[in-house]
């Protein structure tokens, strides 16, 4: 396995796990305000769905990189029921247990990935068109060292 150090590798490896997940429909990276957008274009939105927004970048010269990503994941919650809204925000809460799991209890051979921990959550639910509940987590995704003169873009 090549080492991830790359914005697009960390979110490509993102969406491997996420798309392996059973229960989730649905991966995307952007601005949160793209998360329910319906258009000509997308014109039917699949849930539950995980969603990266970036938000920061550092590297650091002693051998990390260090991506920030606001981690959402988010389902619709039938009807406007109180008792749905907390089984929908139960079951985002447990597909974002799996994902960070997954990233977490692996090996650096096997994902090139860490997460800082501790992994704190907020809980919501949003108006939007349909009701939409889930976790948001503020994430920093720790990479190995981006910093490799052998590969550099030099003559």
């Amino acid at each position: 396995m090549a080492d991830i150090i790359s914005y697009k590798q960390v979110t490509e490896e993102f969406r491997s796990i996420a798309q392996s997940h059973m229960a989730v429909k649905r991966f995307q990276v952007g601005a949160t305000l793209d998360i329910d957008i319906q258009t000509d274009e997308m014109p039917f939105q699949r849930f539950p769905m995980v969603h990266l927004t970036p938000r920061t970048l550092s590297m650091d010269r002693f051998g990390k990189t260090v991506f920030g990503f606001t981690f959402i994941v988010a389902d619709i919650a039938k009807d406007n029921d109180q008792f749905l809204r907390i089984d929908t925000q139960n079951n985002c809460a447990m597909i974002a247990q799996d994902i960070f799991s997954k990233i977490i209890l692996t090996t650096w051979a096997d994902v090139d990935l860490e997460l800082e921990t501790p992994l704190r959550g907020t809980f919501f639910t949003e108006a939007y068109n349909n009701n939409l509940s889930g976790v948001s987590f503020e994430i920093n995704v720790i990479t190995k060292s981006p910093f490799d003169l052998c590969s550099a873009a030099f003559q």
